[in-house]
């Protein structure tokens, strides 16, 4: 079954489809485009501006099904998460576009001009916006978070792990001494 790329929000409004065929007509998408779930966090501690913005962003994408996913990550993430991640993890602008893979004046070129990130690009971020999200859990705040990313760390061989999730290994790395940190492993 054939199922139309979930669009942005305009005017307040999400877009929907029309699945093909007579079984999927019962079945029924709510639309989640990327805005605030109920059951995740309440808006009062949602931080404000860019920030706000991509940890919203952020969510919604981790939480949508993969197929949504994968549509999502081919149109590509507006160029401004880039400034709302480096807002929510406190570290400058130039190390999220290191991290994601752009050069500055690229980022700035594609910031000015309000334009997406490529494929790679996007999927970098949404790679990094998973560590973060899981580093937010494991510590039970965002600043403790932030201040983790880093901080050197033994489990990795005395890097911050900010350093590391500039590759897929890194990021495996950085996930399984989290997840040692979680549930009491060795690191």
């Amino acid at each position: 079954m054939a199922k139309a790329p979930l669009g942005r929000k305009q005017a307040g409004k999400p877009q929907t489809f029309t699945p093909a065929g007579p079984a999927a007509l019962r079945v029924e998408q709510a639309q989640s485009e990327y805005s605030v779930a109920a059951a995740r966090t309440p808006a009062s501690i949602v931080p404000q501006g860019a920030a706000g913005a991509w940890l919203l962003y952020r969510d919604a994408f981790l939480d949508s099904p993969p197929q949504t996913q994968i549509s999502e990550i081919r149109k590509g993430a507006p160029a401004s998460n880039l400034i709302g991640m480096a807002e929510a993890l406190r570290v400058p602008r130039e190390r999220v576009y290191q991290l994601v893979g752009l050069s500055s004046s690229t980022a700035k070129r594609k910031l000015a001009r309000d334009e997406t990130l490529d494929p790679l690009m996007t999927e970098r971020l949404i790679r990094l916006g998973a560590i973060e999200r899981l580093t937010e859990e494991t510590f039970g705040d965002a600043d403790l978070a932030s201040e983790w990313l880093q901080t050197a760390n033994l489990g990795l061989g005395n890097e911050t792990p900010l350093s590391l999730l500039d590759t897929e290994i890194g990021c495996r790395e950085v996930s399984r001494v989290l997840s040692a940190i979680a549930y009491g492993g060795a690191a």
